[in-house]
């Protein structure tokens, strides 16, 4: 499968998305990780590491809020 670099990144947005980081946690991770203030500095290597490590963690719940039934005392 070939793709071309927006689609991988589409990938990663997907990915933290699922994970539940926001953008500027993601930065951080990068920065912190790679030392990269961008995902365009970044080499494939480093991408793919980085996906391979967003796809290994858990999917963030969603919680659901429920509606008040209106019952009173």
């Amino acid at each position: 499968m070939t793709m071309d670099f927006f689609e991988f990144l589409d990938l990663l947005d997907r990915e933290t998305e699922r994970i539940g980081w926001s953008l500027s946690r993601f930065k951080k991770y990068v920065f912190s990780k790679y030392g990269k203030k961008s995902r365009y500095l970044m080499t494939d290597e480093q991408l793919w590491e980085l996906y391979d490590y967003l796809k290994s963690l858990p999917t963030k719940k969603k919680t659901i809020s429920l509606p008040q039934i209106g019952l009173r005392k």
